[in-house]
C-alpha cells in the first residue's frame, strides 16, 4: 500500500553529456512517480543533452562549464531550498538507475525518518558479476573507511541515487563537496544526521562515458581518503559553529 503523504517531493537529475539515455530517464521519471516535481541540472554537456531537455520541457539549471558531479547536487540542493520542497531525490541520467524504485524508496525514506537515505546496489547481494576490479576494490575500501570515521557501515557509498531530507539541506551547502559520496556520507554521519541504504537494482550503462576511467581507478582512492579527512574535519567546525 502506498504511503500518502503532503511532502513537496523534488526529483534532480545531474547530466554531463548523456544525450543517448536522457530522453528514456525523463520520461521513465515521469510515468513512474508524476506526483513529484522534476529538474535536470545540465552540468555544461557539449552534446544535444540540452537540446533532448529543452523539446521535453524539462526544467534545466544550467551550468556554464563542466563544475563537476559535487557542484551539480549542491545546485539541486540550493533549487529545493529556495522552492521550499521537503525532500530531494537524485538519480544518475547515464540510463543504470532505474526509475521504476523512486517511489520504494521514497516510501522507505518516510517510515524510516531518516536524513539522508542511499539507493544500495550491494546491500544484500553477494555476487559482483559484471563489476570491474578496481571498482569492487575502491567500494569494499571506502565502505571500510566509512565504518572506521563514524562507527556506520554503508556498504555503497558511490551510489547517486539518494533521497535528501531538508533537514540536512543547509548543512550541505556549507562545503564544497567533489564527488558527494563518502566525503558527504561522512560529514552528515560526524554531525549526528542518520544516514542509511536501501537496496537497489542497477541496468548496465547503455550510452555516454562513465566518470571512472582506469587511472582514476588509481586516483580516486586517494582523491576520497583526503577528503573524507576534509570531510572529518569541517564535520568537526560546523557542529562547533552551530
Amino acid at each position: 500500500m502506498a504511503i500518502e503523504t503532503d511532502k513537496r517531493v523534488f526529483i534532480a537529475i545531474p547530466t554531463y553529456n548523456e544525450e543517448a539515455t536522457i530522453g528514456d530517464i525523463i520520461e521513465r521519471v515521469r510515468a513512474s512517480v508524476p506526483q513529484f516535481d522534476l529538474l535536470a541540472v545540465d552540468d555544461g554537456s557539449e552534446d544535444q543533452t540540452a537540446r533532448i531537455l529543452s523539446r521535453l520541457g524539462v526544467i534545466t539549471a544550467r551550468h556554464v562549464c563542466n563544475m563537476g558531479y559535487g557542484r551539480a547536487i549542491q545546485t539541486a540542493i540550493k533549487y529545493s531550498m529556495r522552492c521550499g520542497y521537503d525532500l530531494l531525490i537524485t538519480l544518475d541520467a547515464d540510463g543504470q538507475h532505474r526509475p521504476e524504485q523512486l517511489q520504494a524508496i521514497f516510501e522507505e525514506f518516510v517510515r524510516g525518518n531518516w536524513d539522508m537515505l542511499i539507493g544500495s546496489r550491494r546491500l544484500g547481494r553477494r555476487d559482483s558479476e559484471g563489476v570491474p576490479l578496481g571498482r569492487r576494490i575502491g567500494t569494499s575500501l571506502f565502505s571500510l573507511l566509512v565504518r572506521l570515521t563514524t562507527g556506520k557501515r554503508i556498504h555503497d557509498t558511490s551510489s547517486g541515487l539518494k533521497v535528501i531530507g531538508s533537514a540536512v539541506f543547509e548543512p550541505l551547502t556549507y562545503w564544497h563537496f567533489v564527488d558527494f559520496h563518502a566525503e558527504a556520507i561522512v560529514y552528515l554521519l560526524r554531525q549526528g544526521y542518520s544516514v542509511g541504504e536501501f537496496p537497489i537494482t542497477v541496468e548496465r550503462r547503455t550510452g555516454g562515458r562513465s566518470m571512472y576511467s582506469t587511472v582514476s581507478h588509481f586516483k580516486y582512492p586517494l582523491k576520497t581518503s583526503l577528503m573524507v579527512l576534509l570531510g572529518m574535519v569541517q564535520a568537526s567546525l560546523t557542529r562547533r559553529e552551530r
